[in-house]
């Protein structure tokens, strides 16, 4: 019995030797990863407007957007007065053929009626880009203005029929230029004028 019991004890012995001489882990451990902080450095989301303004410049590189809106502006001044002179001359410059046309129907129709229009911007409230496509290798941006402005429409003998010098209204307009991707100059032409619905 004894003898069983230490042949049992040294079995045990030998093993736990043999153990630690060749014994090894099965498997595998899995160290945390380090992994970059994601929210310490985000990633940025392009705008919508940005994404425009892109679309725009891979047709037409010298474009830039707050250049653009400040000569938009201008126009807009340009266009106003030169509308309401009934000056043909400067809104050819300006604008597209078949907007030049409405325009200068509108002139003759005015002036067959020996009506006179009068008006001033007297400020922008805003001016900013809208939208931007290509079409058919046009480029069309649309830019919104909202300007405080006064408009008043005589008769032949000087009598008002419409409007008021004394009435500051505040007008939301949308203008939409365009510019031919073909084309060999840099001008942009009103190609739309549309009231904000």
């Amino acid at each position: 019995m004894i003898t069983l019991l230490a042949f049992v004890l040294l079995t045990v012995f030998l093993m736990m030797k043999l153990n630690n001489i060749i014994g090894m882990k099965v498997g595998f451990t899995v160290e945390k990863e380090t992994f970059p902080d994601l929210e310490a450095h985000p990633v940025e989301e392009i705008s919508d407007q940005d994404k425009k303004v892109k679309l725009v410049q891979s047709h037409y590189s010298k474009f830039q957007l707050n250049d653009f809106l400040i000569k938009a502006q201008k126009v807009f001044e340009i266009v106003f007065k030169a509308y309401a002179s009934g000056n043909k001359s400067v809104l050819k410059e300006l604008l597209s053929p078949r907007t030049f046309s409405a325009f200068s129907m509108a002139i003759d129709d005015r002036n067959k009626r020996g009506e006179i229009l009068q008006g001033s911007i007297e400020g922008f409230s805003k001016t900013e880009f809208m939208d931007a496509e290509v079409l058919n290798e046009v480029i069309y941006v649309s830019v919104r203005f909202v300007t405080e402005q006064t408009n008043v429409l005589k008769d032949a003998s000087g009598s008002i029929l419409e409007g008021s010098s004394d009435f500051v209204e505040t007008r939301t307009d949308i203008w939409v230029f365009s510019h031919s991707v073909r084309a060999n100059d840099n001008r942009w032409l009103l190609h739309e004028i549309k009231s904000e619905e």
